[in-house]
């Protein structure tokens, strides 16, 4: 018996090792068996395909080359490319980034490491005849000076350049930075006038002001608000700047935006206070309005266009919030037309007499010039401030004077 037990010890051993090695084979096939393959749900497919038609699908991750191609919303942007976007179609576009290319706003730009080199000229001697007349500089527009903060500020000012001229932009945040730092160099008499200068920037600057979409990058200012900014920084105290203006008016509002293929004439005499713009904006656009009728042609232009009733729709709303954008409007009225201390000259504005409440209550009579005079007494009761006082005064005494004028048959 005991020898019986030593002989079939090994038996079982053997049995256990070779379960073992089944177990073994058996558990990485099973485990395989198992796992999802690489098109299953859980994973997201390699395209996107949006209809039917394969070939209109495009790859989920973008695929960069040396050229630019359009980005599709959804599709994954890798790290490290170079990013385009064109602020008139919303398109995007990328490609590989290459380091020591050049940045395509500072394209034509002579510069040398990184700073804008100016071309000195040279100041001709000038022979004065004796007894002439001394010179007199005012309205000459000085150069800044070079160098240090001036240079940066000219780099800057030529990139948003390029991005509004052209229309491509880097991101939006690089272009709404840029629009920011226009608007305070606008208020510089020589950027001013070189803003006004370029007709393409004049006409830029002009669509994104018609814009009501309130289109920005998170934290910026409204563009079609900071646009108006920016010409209203232009125009303020820069006869030279107006008078560029003044000379291409008519072209500028036969042009055609890019965005929606709109005349910039329609944009500029579409109602404001409209939905989707802000007491910010309208009250951006009133000061723009306030430096471009200063030029007479112009004034006579936006008379002719009633651009009037773009005005008085300002005094439409109530609330408290548009105290600032209607108080702009009143002051407008009376530099403009009213006040003759304050340079306007008077018989051009208002024409007619005052309307019923009754008109002015109705839809499609409550724009019509006559109408000023209600509106202005709302403003009134509704403690707008001094200039509404003011301006209902002068208006009624302008109304007067227009009663008692001859018509064009008694002259």
């Amino acid at each position: 018996m005991p020898s019986f037990r030593s002989k079939s010890r090994p038996l079982p051993l053997v049995f256990a090792l070779v379960l073992a090695l089944f177990l073994c084979l058996a558990i990485p096939a099973a485990a395989s068996a198992s796992q999802p393959s690489p098109q299953a749900g859980s994973e997201k497919p390699n395209l996107i395909c949006h209809t039917s038609n394969p070939e209109e699908c495009y790859p989920r991750v973008f695929e960069p080359t040396d050229e630019f191609q359009t980005v599709h919303d959804d599709q994954e942007l890798p790290n490290g490319l170079h990013v385009r976007l064109n602020i008139w179609t919303g398109v995007k576009e990328a490609k590989i980034n290459v380091p020591d290319e050049m940045n395509p706003a500072l394209e034509g730009l002579p510069v040398d490491q990184a700073v804008v080199l100016v071309d000195q000229e040279q100041p001709e001697t000038i022979q004065v005849p004796r007894g002439a007349p001394k010179y007199d500089a005012i309205g000459k527009v000085k150069e800044p000076a070079q160098g240090g903060e001036a240079q940066v500020e000219a780099i800057a000012f030529a990139e948003t350049f390029k991005m509004l001229k052209g229309g491509v932009v880097p991101s939006d945040d690089e272009f709404d930075h840029g629009l920011e730092g226009l608007e305070e160099l606008s208020h510089d008499i020589y950027y001013g006038l070189k803003i006004t200068e370029d007709v393409d920037v004049v006409k830029a600057l002009f669509c994104l002001m018609g814009t009501r979409d309130g289109r920005a990058s998170r934290g910026a200012t409204p563009r079609g608000q900071q646009a108006a900014a920016i010409l209203a920084g232009a125009l303020s105290n820069n006869p030279s700047a107006l008078n560029e203006i003044a000379k291409v008016w008519t072209s500028v509002m036969e042009s055609s935006c890019p965005r929606d293929g709109t005349l910039i004439r329609h944009h500029f005499y579409h109602p404001l206070a409209s939905v989707g713009d802000s007491p910010g904006k309208v009250k951006a656009v009133v000061s723009a309005i306030n430096g471009l009728i200063k030029d007479e042609g112009i004034r006579n232009h936006f008379l002719a266009n009633d651009g009037m009733k773009q005005l008085l729709g300002v005094l439409f709303p109530d609330d408290e919030e548009w105290a600032g954008a209607q108080k702009k409007v009143g002051q407008l009225v009376l530099d403009t037309f009213l006040d003759e201390d304050m340079g306007a000259r008077l018989g051009q504005w208002p024409r007619g007499q005052a309307s019923s409440s009754a008109a002015c209550l109705a839809a499609e009579t409550s724009l019509d010039d006559g109408c000023w005079d209600y509106h202005v007494e709302r403003m009134v009761k509704l403690n707008r401030g001094q200039w509404s006082k003011e301006l209902r005064k002068r208006l009624a005494a302008a109304r007067r004077t227009k009663s008692t004028m001859p018509d064009h048959g008694e002259l």
